[in-house]
């Protein structure tokens, strides 16, 4: 006769391989062994790096100036599906694998428009563990056009001519976004071109030449730099420094004397 016997540990097993192996003895004395049978017990699945790979801005601030988010998840190698989500986990999208063991990735097919959003991994093993972690990050895709005009102190002609007897003229720049990082101005005379930092204070940004222009025109632009990696470049402003004038000639025109 036969019957079905069954065998539960006595105690909790950790992590790992167990190979079992059944020996039977019957009434005679007879002795059988069973072939083996190696099984894996596995409890833990991590996820071990969440990557934006198109992080446009400081590298890891997971700050992108791309509408189209690509990840890169690294999980152990018995993962058999990875899966995100942008919305809360209500929609999920499967990573494909690729050719090195453990490596996920993802691109966003559609435009994801600008704002804060929270990426939900979910990982699962052949083991049928499944782990969730989530990774913030920041999609911006845009950046104000900067202007930059002659402060109205220094233009001393006609008010808009953009005409001046300061061989130092302030500039004001415009329309700068709070996020950014680098403002620089950049000053075309005589054919030569030169570029210089900006500075902001309490009261927004300005340039102010380092040290004193001649007599001319100079030509000045605007380059703003976010922290997402965005840039945008002002239309240029055209001043005249004019410190010079003359009185080429006086005459008394009713001179009735000898000429």
């Amino acid at each position: 006769a036969t019957g079905n016997w069954s065998v539960t540990p006595t105690g909790t097993w950790a992590d790992g391989d167990y190979t079992l192996t059944v020996r039977v003895e019957d009434d005679a004395g007879n002795v059988k062994y069973s072939a083996s049978l190696t099984v894996t017990v596995d409890t833990q699945i991590t996820i071990d790096v969440i990557e934006l790979v198109n992080d446009s801005g400081t590298r890891g601030d997971n700050l992108t100036n791309d509408a189209n988010p690509h990840f890169r998840i690294t999980v152990p190698g018995d993962v058999n599906e990875v899966s995100l989500s942008i919305d809360g986990g209500v929609t999920w999208v499967k990573a494909t694998q690729s050719a090195t063991p453990g490596v996920w990735n993802y691109t966003w097919p559609g435009t994801v428009p600008d704002g804060d959003y929270t990426l939900n991994v979910k990982a699962t093993d052949n083991a049928g563990n499944t782990v969730t972690e989530t990774l913030h990050f920041t999609i911006d895709t845009t950046l104000s056009t900067p202007v930059i005009v002659l402060d109205s102190a220094d233009d001393t002609g006609i008010q808009g001519d953009n005409m001046t007897n300061r061989t130092q003229p302030t500039f004001n720049l415009q329309h700068i976004d709070d996020d950014a990082v680098r403002v620089t101005v950049s000053v075309e005379h005589g054919g030569v071109t030169t570029t210089f930092d900006a500075t902001k204070d309490a009261g927004g940004w300005t340039f102010t030449p380092p040290t004193s222009w001649g007599a001319g025109d100079y030509t000045l632009s605007v380059s703003v730099e976010d922290k997402a990696g965005n840039t945008s470049h002002s239309a240029s402003l055209t001043v005249t420094v004019d410190t010079q004038i003359a009185i080429n000639n006086i005459e008394l025109v009713n001179d009735s004397g000898i000429p």
